[in-house]
């Protein structure tokens, strides 16, 4: 965990109160706030910010370093998949779950791959299969997780 990201989740809470005599706040449960823009308050940015990570080294999607990407990723959309999972309204999450799986598939496949080891040029048929491989996968979770951000919301 980054140094810091502790005071972001207080930011809410102090909102919160500032807010509570006025308009109320925060255990809303209506269509328009409160409980429906939980998950995307929470995680947008947490997802937004790995996916923004990617490291000078990570050029291809292959490598150690898009390995390393890609595995940070993954831990932040585990994570969020897991916090839903136990939401008892976890069906009106159901885009989120499936995001969420289908990066957990990709990381799975990418790191079974052993992609880290795969050169970013390469001299034969098979590794250039490989790397086309590798790099689709790559391509794959980040793109899913910046599609993620977009379904965070809960559906009807």
């Amino acid at each position: 965990m980054r140094a810091g990201t502790g005071l972001r989740s207080l930011i809410p809470l102090l909102v919160c109160g500032v807010m509570a005599a006025t308009a109320g706040c925060g255990g809303s449960t209506d269509e328009q706030g409160g409980e429906s823009l939980e998950l995307e308050t929470k995680w947008h940015d947490r997802i937004s910010e790995a996916v923004n990570a990617k490291p000078d080294g990570c050029k291809a999607g292959v490598g150690g370093a898009c390995e390393t990407h890609a595995a940070a990723v993954h831990a932040i959309t585990e994570r969020l998949h897991k916090e839903v999972e136990a939401r008892p309204d976890k069906d009106r999450y159901q885009a989120t779950l499936d995001g969420t799986t289908a990066i957990n598939e990709q990381y799975d496949q990418y790191f079974t791959e052993l992609c880290a080891t795969v050169p970013e040029t390469t001299v034969d048929a098979a590794t250039t299969q490989k790397f086309n491989t590798c790099s689709g996968l790559y391509t794959s979770i980040i793109t899913g997780a910046n599609d993620l951000q977009n379904n965070l919301r809960p559906s009807s």
